[in-house]
């Protein structure tokens, strides 16, 4: 027998919700490690292109039948590539040229408050009082594992021009998660996908010539290029796929909640592929922001009617 939509188990959008996160803190990682192997307007591009090459001939047939819808959300879909795939990472990966993995983390957590506020403006999205307390643990979550458990560590973080550079890249990617979600395409998602990568890669050409002009190309060794494809695939194609679904099924608020997974990631990430050693902090912010996201994702209990 059938299963009705309505029917079929959601913890599989709660796994499209994590994943985002796991592969983005790896795309923290590879950008910061390869800084200064491949320049930052240039390890976008490519990254972006590379990542059109492979989807492209998935979505070829479907492309060219949605060609009207495409005519019809052009222009919504050009801001969409400007933002999402052109903006947030350049202004990433420009970030990660002058701060550290750990100070970036900490700030781009701030991308679910971000991501609340602008769905509050465009789309009335707005929280219970259940879901405040949960963003102010996850806030508290993540800000205990950056200071290392000692509120005294606050003082030695040092703003830079990176960790700006860090918050106007994540409030694109706030504006973009609210924007899938206030105006829905009518496209299916590996051409709304192909298409604004498309537009992504056109909007970089400028930044990139001006870029090799000022720097010049990069080595394309084994290890530059394996970095530009795991960018291409993990990060950008299974990223943005399981990104939107989430986005759908969510909303905006719940599924940016989730980006405070991400310091809990680059933490793993870290212990595992650079050496760096798990402490207590770590155990205990992550704990914190397991609890946050189960205070905002847990559905309301039924209200009982009087009879």
């Amino acid at each position: 027998m059938a299963v009705a939509p309505s029917d079929k188990p959601r913890p599989a959008i709660y796994i499209f919700a994590v994943m985002p996160p796991l592969f983005w803190a790896g795309n923290f990682l590879v950008a910061r490690l390869f800084h200064e192997e491949i320049p930052p307007f240039q390890m976008s591009f490519w990254r972006w292109l590379l990542a059109l090459a492979i989807i492209v001939p998935f979505s070829l047939r479907a492309l060219v039948a949605s060609r009207p819808i495409i005519r019809q959300e052009l222009g919504f879909l050009f801001l969409l590539g400007g933002i999402g795939i052109a903006a947030f990472n350049c202004f990433i990966y420009v970030a990660l040229q002058h701060t550290s993995v750990v100070n970036a983390a900490l700030i781009n957590s701030l991308m679910p408050v971000v991501t609340f506020l602008l769905a509050l403006i465009f789309i009335g999205d707005g929280l219970a009082p259940r879901q405040i307390v949960g963003v102010a643990v996850c806030v508290a979550g993540a800000l205990f594992i950056v200071l290392r458990g000692q509120i005294s560590n606050l003082g030695a973080l040092v703003i830079n021009v990176g960790d700006i550079l860090v918050l106007a890249g994540l409030t694109f990617w706030a504006l973009y998660t609210v924007l899938i979600r206030w105006r829905r395409t009518a496209l299916p998602t590996s051409v709304f996908l192909t298409v604004t990568i498309a537009f992504g890669v056109i909007i970089h050409l400028p930044f990139v010539i001006w870029e090799v002009g000022q720097r010049g190309t990069f080595s394309a060794n084994g290890a530059n290029i394996a970095a530009l494809v795991y960018l291409a695939i993990f990060p950008s194609l299974l990223a943005y796929i399981f990104w939107n679904r989430a986005v759908a099924a969510l909303g905006p608020g719940k599924t940016g909640l989730f980006m405070y997974l991400m310091p809990i990631f680059s933490t793993v990430l870290a212990v595992l592929l650079l050496g760096e050693t798990f402490r207590s902090y770590h155990l205990v912010g992550m704990l914190l922001i397991f609890m946050g996201i189960a205070l905002v994702t847990r559905p309301a209990p039924p209200v009982l009617a009087m009879r």
